[in-house]
């Protein structure tokens, strides 16, 4: 029996490679705009579990605390007012000990700020905690006030992430927080 040999000694013709190219593009093209959709759910995802950190953090915080929510040195009367960078740090400094790194303060989707996660005098957070005020277990009664709410609207058509007590994470509109845009407003 003899077979049919359909490579010449040398290799594949010129169509044969043109097909094989041809049929790659084709493929990638499929694919490269499933790649974007897959990367945004991963970021989001991402926020979530940065959210569900803080939350750890703060009902770490709380259990050590006598349920007293961390009171902002900022919000008194008589105080300055500071930029919201001195804020968050302050609110890093008192959730360190409980878990929450400086880089569970930023949202993955938020890429501009992440050349700074390293400078140690400069700290900037996606995220912004709830105030409530000192009486205990206060966090807990307000079960429809989330504890913590993205800064910027980075998800699905400008909508933020919060997690609210009981530890479940919504995404909420807040009429004006965000530009049509999807970004954060500015001030």
């Amino acid at each position: 029996m003899t077979s049919t040999h359909y490579l010449n000694e040398k290799g594949l013709t010129l169509l044969e490679l043109l097909l094989v190219v041809a049929a790659l593009a084709i493929l990638i093209a499929l694919i490269f705009p499933g790649y974007a959709m897959f990367k945004r759910k991963a970021e989001d995802a991402a926020c979530m579990a940065n959210l569900r950190s803080l939350h750890a953090g703060f009902s770490s915080y709380l259990q050590d605390h006598a349920f007293v929510w961390p009171q902002s040195p900022f919000l008194k009367e008589g105080t300055e007012e500071t930029s919201d960078n001195e804020e968050s740090k302050w609110y890093f400094e008192q959730l360190k000990d409980y878990g929450p790194t400086r880089e569970t303060w930023l949202c993955p989707s938020e890429r501009g700020k992440w050349s700074e996660v390293n400078d140690p005098d400069h700290f900037d957070s996606s995220y912004v905690p709830s105030n409530f005020d000192s009486t205990p277990n206060i966090a807990y009664r307000w079960s429809l006030q989330p504890w913590v709410i993205e800064r910027g609207g980075f998800h699905d058509q400008g909508q933020a992430n919060a997690i609210f007590p009981d530890g479940h994470i919504n995404k909420r509109v807040i009429p004006g927080m965000f530009e049509k845009t999807g970004g954060a407003k500015k001030k």
